[in-house]
């Protein structure tokens, strides 16, 4: 009698083992699958996007003058964009009252309510546009952000590079750079931004964007974005003794702040702190006829302020 109820557990031991089993092998197919997720939730492009010609105006209504080049960090604001449509609003407005020819915007967002940002200004201003993610995967969790070049020129010999080292899992930062066919002749920018999160590793990273630019075409090159490093700092110290700062090159005594508006509905004098963006002419050669701040204004609203970001931006004018 007890051997005959025996009988019926030992049959059910394989098929317990069986099920463990599994659950052990789903456990590790979801880790997996987790693991590739995070992974691949920010990371550098695989492409260059964008347009490099044949999107610009045909006959662009552009005033007389030298070339004149803009470079921003628009701040993409994750997680909630606050004003993400009017800010970029509010720096088309500027484009085209400064009137630049090329655009270096870093913090370009890719977000479900604005698109691709570089686009959309290429489509508004209508200039041929480059985009390349540095961080984030508007696959995957419906976000990005990158560094972009708009030119109302022919773009071409489009290149990037991920910026070593890398800061963590979540954050790359990375080098987007292309020639425009100018009146002025072909001239190559270079447009970056480096991380903020450890003095040594943007140190390398400013190394890293060094050794890059050297790599490209000889000729007029300018590189421009958010460096996140002081005037003083060793980084911008090594790169300022093999480039030329087109701003201190004008203007040696001025402070020349371009970061950061804290509140973005600030009324115009909005203290500043620092000078952390920059232009800087990187081979060949060509005479900087003028180097301003830019974007260094609110708008009023409706009886509001409103920046176009958190960053003053540059406006460079060369003429060869």
């Amino acid at each position: 009698m007890d051997q005959h109820k025996q009988q019926p557990l030992k049959n059910h031991l394989p098929a317990r083992r069986h099920r463990r089993v599994w659950k052990w092998l789903w456990l590790a197919a979801g880790l997996g699958l987790a693991a590739l997720y995070v992974v691949n939730a920010s990371i550098p492009g695989r492409r260059i996007e964008g347009c490099p010609a044949g999107c610009a105006a045909t006959a662009p209504d552009r005033r007389p003058g030298a070339l004149r080049v803009a470079s921003l960090n628009m701040l993409h604001g994750f997680p909630d964009f606050k004003n993400l449509p009017m800010r970029m609003e509010l720096i088309t407005d500027e484009i085209r009252r400064l009137d630049a020819d090329v655009l270096l915007l870093q913090e370009v967002p890719w977000t479900l309510r604005t698109g691709n940002a570089a686009a959309v200004l290429s489509r508004e201003l209508g200039y041929n546009y480059l985009y390349y993610r540095a961080e984030g995967n508007k696959t995957l969790i419906f976000f990005e952000t990158g560094q972009a070049i708009l030119s109302r020129f022919p773009l071409k010999d489009a290149r990037s590079i991920s910026l070593a080292p890398q800061v963590n899992l979540f954050e790359s930062r990375v080098a987007l750079s292309a020639t425009a066919l100018t009146p002025w002749g072909e001239v190559t920018f270079v447009d970056t931004h480096l991380t903020n999160l450890a003095a040594q590793k943007n140190l390398g990273q400013a190394g890293s964007l060094l050794a890059f630019v050297q790599t490209l075409p000889t000729g007029l090159k300018l590189v421009a974005g958010d460096f996140n490093a002081r005037e003083d700092s060793p980084q911008i110290r090594l790169l300022s003794g093999a480039w030329m700062d087109a701003f201190r090159a004008l203007h040696p005594g001025e402070p020349g702040l371009t970061c950061c508006i804290d509140d973005l509905n600030a009324g115009p004098g909005e203290p500043l702190e620092e000078r952390i963006d920059y232009q800087f002419m990187a081979g060949g050669s060509a005479r900087i006829l003028r180097a301003e701040l830019a974007f260094n204004q609110p708008a009023n609203l409706g009886g509001e302020w409103q920046w176009p970001s958190d960053h003053i931006g540059l406006l460079v004018e060369l003429e060869r």
